[in-house]
């Protein structure tokens, strides 16, 4: 499974949260309630996010052509992160406000996954030879590895914040980042050879967009 699977196979789990939660009970206590699934979105976003940083935010924030994209990729995500800690501290779960704020929110994070699929991806599809493609998925199923083995242990340790637990797992972002920095040669190496083979390369199938 390559990194545009991956990265699809994560859209489709955060879309199916995001259709099931208006339904889910509002009992806190609940299993499968209405907090715990927002706390699930929020997690699946966030590991999704640092996947990203690991495998392609990185590379591309130093490409001239993606700079722009990835520094709006990066506000988009803190804003509508922002907005969803809001509504996990909103009491009134079971009301009318709590599901037209969920929407709204949600549909940022609805644009934000369109704009994956349909700039990050084929730029990024654009950019990277054969080799980058594995390295890249290599450092993404690294990151997101070690992102869920810290949460792990948060969770047996006692429960820390999930801002903490945030800044913790860029730790493990790092390893995977790195790797692919020195596998890639930070593209620039690998722009010639990449243009020689140009004319040979076979094009590569788009992206499906994700389901909703």
């Amino acid at each position: 499974m390559d990194i545009w699977h991956l990265i699809e196979r994560d859209h489709e789990n955060i879309g199916g949260l995001i259709r099931e939660i208006p339904y889910a009970l509002n009992d806190p206590g609940a299993v499968g309630g209405r907090e715990q699934m927002l706390s699930d979105l929020m997690a699946e976003l966030d590991l999704h996010a640092i996947a990203l940083d690991a495998s392609l935010y990185g590379p591309l924030s130093r490409e001239s052509q993606t700079r722009a994209l990835i520094e709006d990729l990066h506000r988009g995500h803190a804003e509508f992160r922002r907005q969803l800690q809001q509504l996990a501290r909103y009491s009134r779960r079971n009301s009318a406000g709590w599901l037209d704020t969920f929407e709204d929110v949600t549909f940022l994070v609805d644009q934000h996954l369109h704009r994956h699929v349909h700039e990050l991806v084929p730029a990024a599809q654009t950019l990277l030879g054969p080799e980058e493609v594995a390295a890249a998925t290599r450092a993404f199923v690294r990151a997101k590895t070690n992102a869920l083995r810290t949460r792990r242990r948060r969770t047996v340790a006692g429960g820390l914040s999930s801002e903490v637990a945030l800044v913790a797992t860029l730790a493990g972002v790092a390893v995977g980042l790195g790797y692919l920095v020195w596998n890639g040669g930070r593209f620039g190496g690998s722009r010639s050879r990449r243009a020689a083979e140009a004319g040979e390369r076979v094009p590569r199938q788009a992206v499906r967009p994700m389901p909703r």
